[in-house]
């Protein structure tokens, strides 16, 4: 008996999802006792009270199924957005979402358009349903081409995938670029907006998704709570997304996908806006820390309207292992001449900073 003979052939190309090292493994290596994750693009404060509040009120009902519909969550989301209840979806993490979607649209050899380098889960489900992949460079600013992925689009294509801010550059392509493109998008092509970062872009140019979102064209907007809310942990996501695609998502989805937990987080993480907007003024405060220490190294980079930076560097395996034995978590992209940085506390840029400059001192650049 050979597995090879027993697995489908067509998974032999795939490969899984790699996550980034954890502190724990970088800790022993490097020899350092504080050790930063910045890999992962997760937020540095935990979860906002009210919601550690609430989790810790239900973990004693763990012992029954959660709410399958996730109704509450779905309706409260419905209220704050303008978005009927039926056209609201969410799922186990926004990664959950984006698959879902290409399970219920794609057939073989269909295309899926969608920027490149952007967020990688595109490619593994086009991978997953045997999509023709069809990548689109980034433009000059390192945000999504808009002109060259309409240009892309040929009757074959059944979706576009869009990351706006961009996940690892953090730019972001604007409103009058991003309606052009909407006008110009034939009507067999759903949209996809992913706005995973959407609450830590401040650029008045930033286009909300949802403002070209009807519930009749086929344009659908993704978002999560991993990120300013801190539950990447639980893996909460959510979209709005036309009725019928909802109906065709609820059938292929896992049953109770949203565990309990999640759902009252991400219920009561929508009632501090105080504190979003606080993260969202620290993000920014330590993004230009950041920028002033690349500027002082003469290190380019790309502004960013997340919660990381996408910097240059011509050795970035060399600088990534440099980084690791500071004690600083960074994300590499196998030869990419770049690496990506989290945005931490003010503790955390501080030490960010001093690990870079010794870096620097140390191999001459970054």
């Amino acid at each position: 008996m050979s597995w090879d003979d027993i697995i489908r052939p067509d998974l032999a190309p795939l490969a899984p999802y790699a996550p980034g090292l954890r502190a724990s493994q970088v800790r022993e290596r490097s020899g350092k006792d504080v050790v930063l994750k910045l890999s992962s693009n997760e937020h540095p404060c935990g979860p906002v009270p009210m919601a550690v509040e609430a989790m810790k009120a239900v973990l004693p009902r763990m012992n029954r199924y959660p709410d399958g519909g996730v109704n509450a969550l779905r309706h409260k989301l419905a209220d704050i957005h303008g978005v009927p209840f039926e056209q609201v979806v969410v799922s186990n993490g926004s990664n959950e979402l984006l698959r879902l979607l290409a399970q219920v649209l794609i057939r073989p050899g269909d295309e899926i358009v969608y920027p490149w380098p952007s967020f990688v889960v595109y490619k593994m489900v086009a991978d997953m349903f045997a999509a023709t992949h069809v990548q689109v460079p980034l433009d000059g600013a390192f945000a999504n081409d808009l002109d060259a992925i309409l240009a892309a689009i040929t009757e074959r294509t059944r979706l576009v995938f869009l990351c706006n801010p961009n996940n690892p550059t953090g730019a972001i392509y604007g409103r009058e670029a991003f309606a052009q493109f909407m006008d110009a998008v034939p009507p067999h092509v759903v949209v996809v907006i992913d706005e995973a970062y959407f609450e830590f872009a401040t650029s008045a140019d930033y286009p909300d998704g949802l403002d070209w979102f009807d519930g009749e064209r086929p344009v659908v907007v993704t978002r999560t709570f991993s990120k300013i809310y801190s539950l990447a942990g639980l893996r909460v996501g959510y979209g709005f997304m036309p009725e019928p695609l909802v109906c065709a998502i609820d059938k292929v989805r896992e049953p109770f996908n949203v565990n309990t937990v999640g759902q009252i987080a991400a219920y009561y993480s929508l009632d501090d806006h105080a504190e979003v907007r606080r993260r969202r003024q620290e993000n920014q405060e330590q993004k230009v820390y950041l920028y002033s220490c690349f500027d002082r190294l003469g290190v380019s980079y790309v502004p960013s309207e997340t919660n990381f930076v996408y910097f240059m560097t011509d050795r970035p395996v060399e600088v990534f292992e440099a980084l690791l034995e500071e004690g600083v978590i960074v994300r590499d992209f196998g030869d990419a001449p770049a690496l990506r940085v989290g945005i931490g506390t003010p503790e955390d840029t501080f030490m960010t900073i001093a690990a870079l400059e010794a870096v620097a001192a140390r191999l001459g650049s970054i």
